[in-house]
């Protein structure tokens, strides 16, 4: 969704992020995994088991903190 504006929020937890972003109408959510690349940080949309557990959580933050705006 990154469309030059910055997310309203993001929820993270270990190396998952959950970032909220509004639109005219409704909110979107993308879920990224960070990691570090030699020197370079960089995200990706693919998860191993490990990460699964922090996906569930983050995303449960975002769906409850989109519930609340309505």
């Amino acid at each position: 969704m990154p469309n030059g504006n910055p997310p309203v929020v993001k929820f993270r937890l270990g190396s998952v992020t959950a970032s909220v972003w509004q639109n005219e109408k409704h909110y979107n959510v993308t879920l990224a995994k960070s990691y570090k690349d030699g020197e370079e940080w960089k995200e990706t949309d693919s998860f191993g088991g490990g990460d699964l557990m922090n996906a569930v959580r983050v995303l449960q933050r975002a769906e409850s903190f989109i519930s609340d705006q309505h």
